[in-house]
């Protein structure tokens, strides 16, 4: 058996170069289904996990356009292969796939053969991959990337901008080198001087070289990223989804631009404010057709799971069983239920005057997450009340332990003070405490109370209205201590401001994890009303028809009885 799939994967374009123990380890995971005639392999839009090679019978390859056309593409046979990407990458599906008879298909799944590939590097080596599937899988991952999400292309600035950069630097090393040359009878106390001179363009030059390199232009197949680091001083990212671009303009000034064919793209959403900026790279021309590219493709994958929610909806409506398909796809593990202490009664007003002077940075309960500022800017607020504080009790344990017969007025007198300066502390740290930032399953929502919920005022936004994201880590400090601050972009209305928040990337990667989750659920929705409305006309539909048969009876028999 696995002999006789070696051979037949050696006829597939993507094994033809694999060894034969190597063609072997492959050919231990491929499975063997089989598909009655109208049955669905797979459909556009839905994550691809699988490869699948056609060992008998026939495939029809359907798209379906973002204006909701179907056409079919191409027709497979024995032979064949489709799903090279979603073995090698996990993207999503770009066609249906549909058995036009009996067919007999041979599956290799990504989770299994991803192993394979981690033990036996030798496979990997010799895969004839496409080259843009080759490219895709070069590109480094980033930390905020969804595990379906795939980096389709990676840009950074222009190398001729670089080069002018650099230029100034390099005139002035230049010039010291020929000082030095010039003066170098002076002996070895210039050539010291003009070294320590040397250094720096050669510190500013090498600062350019890596800003140059730490600013990333991002296109995935959800959303583009501009992401901008300076080391321990400063970062950056702000993205969009793919889902609210409304238009991208393409800048290419000046000569050197026109030259060597690098430009901006400023991508469009809208947000107030909303807009992503490609600055200085690469033929623009062709990553604005990307990024288009992924536009359409968001859309027909959005308008080929409305149709597929239809079409499950009118075979149940009208009973009409579909072909059982296996599941390739390995079953999740069961979640672990997280362990959870009962506390004793008694110790639960312990518990909420701790919590409140010592609260959680980030809190999850339900679907709700809430951030707080970070500690650090609890400490201009609070710094007079407690240094004032600090400097009464010293001073108060100073004068009792120099006049110990005088303990009571000292007393009264650090008590009358105590009293004005703990409440205005108290003040202070409430009004710190009282400032959240909320992510819902359906909205954001800004929250600022007076202390002592004297007075609140709230803002919220629907996930739907969130145009793009993006984040800023100011200066040495934020760096170190990982805070910084999150914009949130929506239509109509003045960008959400979370400030401050502890480890902004991941708020971030969290709000924008919800925005997709949240996009989902709302084609599923907006589906499953067409669905209703289809069912409606069709219930309508089948009761006129009925009328029509009761109001015109067929005409009685003219046979008489005998």
């Amino acid at each position: 058996m696995p002999n006789d799939l070696a051979k037949q994967l050696k006829q597939v374009p993507l094994f033809a170069k694999l060894s034969r123990d190597d063609l072997k380890a492959v050919a231990k995971l491929v499975k063997r289904v089989q598909y009655p005639t109208r049955s669905e392999i797979c459909r556009q839009g839905q994550l691809g996990v699988t490869a699948y090679f056609v060992e008998s019978g026939e495939l029809s390859v359907l798209h379906i356009d973002p204006e909701g056309i179907e056409r079919e593409v191409i027709r497979l046979g024995p032979g064949e292969y489709f799903g090279e990407t979603s073995l090698l990458l996990g993207e999503p599906r770009d066609a249906t796939v549909e058995a036009v008879q009996d067919t007999t298909l041979l599956y290799l799944n990504k989770d299994e053969f991803d192993q394979l590939l981690h033990e036996r590097p030798s496979v990997l080596k010799a895969l004839q991959m496409r080259p843009d599937v080759a490219e895709k899988r070069r590109t480094r991952r980033f930390k905020w990337q969804a595990p379906d999400e795939v980096v389709v292309t990676r840009l950074r600035k222009h190398n001729a901008i670089l080069i002018r950069n650099l230029a100034a630097p390099s005139f002035v090393l230049l010039m010291d080198l020929v000082g030095c040359w010039y003066l170098r009878s002076g002996g070895t106390l210039v050539l010291i001087v003009g070294g320590l001179l040397a250094l720096i363009p050669l510190l500013f030059a090498l600062y350019l070289i890596v800003d140059q390199y730490n600013d990333n232009y991002i296109l995935t197949n959800k959303r583009v990223v501009h992401e901008e680091r300076v080391p321990l001083m400063y970062e950056s990212r702000a993205e969009a989804p793919l889902r609210t671009i409304q238009d991208i303009q393409q800048s290419q000034e000046g000569l050197l631009a026109q030259l060597f064919n690098f430009g901006d793209l400023i991508i469009e959403t809208a947000g107030e404010r909303g807009h992503v900026v490609f600055r200085q790279i690469s033929n623009p021309a062709e990553t604005r057709d990307a990024i288009f590219e992924q536009i359409r493709r968001v859309q027909a994958g959005a308008r080929a799971e409305e149709r597929a929610v239809i079409r499950d909806a009118l075979r149940r409506q009208f009973g009409i069983q579909s072909p059982e398909e296996p599941v390739t796809v390995p079953p999740r593990p069961p979640e672990k239920r997280p362990f959870k202490l009962a506390v004793p009664g008694w110790l639960l007003a312990p518990l909420r005057i701790f919590t409140y002077f010592l609260p959680s940075l980030r809190h999850e309960q339900g679907d709700t997450i809430t951030w707080r500022k970070h500690w650090v800017t609890l400490i201009q607020p609070i710094a007079i009340p407690t240094t004032l504080t600090v400097a009464a009790t010293l001073i108060t344990i100073y004068l009792a332990s120099r006049n110990p017969s005088n303990l009571a007025p000292i007393l009264i007198g650090y008590g009358t003070l105590m009293a004005f300066l703990f409440p205005w502390w108290l003040w202070r740290f409430d009004d710190w405490q009282n400032d959240t930032y909320q992510v819902t399953a359906t909205r954001i929502i800004d929250i600022e109370r007076r202390p002592f919920y004297l007075r609140e005022q709230r803002r919220e936004a629907s996930l739907g209205k969130i145009q793009n994201i993006s984040l800023e880590i100011p200066g040495v400090l934020g760096k170190l201590l990982n805070y910084g601050s999150v914009t949130i972009e929506t239509a109509g209305a003045e960008p959400f401001t979370f400030d401050y928040v502890k480890n902004p990337r991941d708020v971030q990667a969290e709000i924008f994890r919800r925005v997709e989750t949240f996009q989902q659920l709302e084609r599923r929705e907006e589906a499953e009303r067409r669905r209703a409305e289809l069912v409606d006309w069709f219930t309508v539909y089948d009761q006129i028809d009925l009328s029509k048969d009761s109001a015109n009876p067929p005409p009685p028999s003219h046979q008489q009885e005998t």
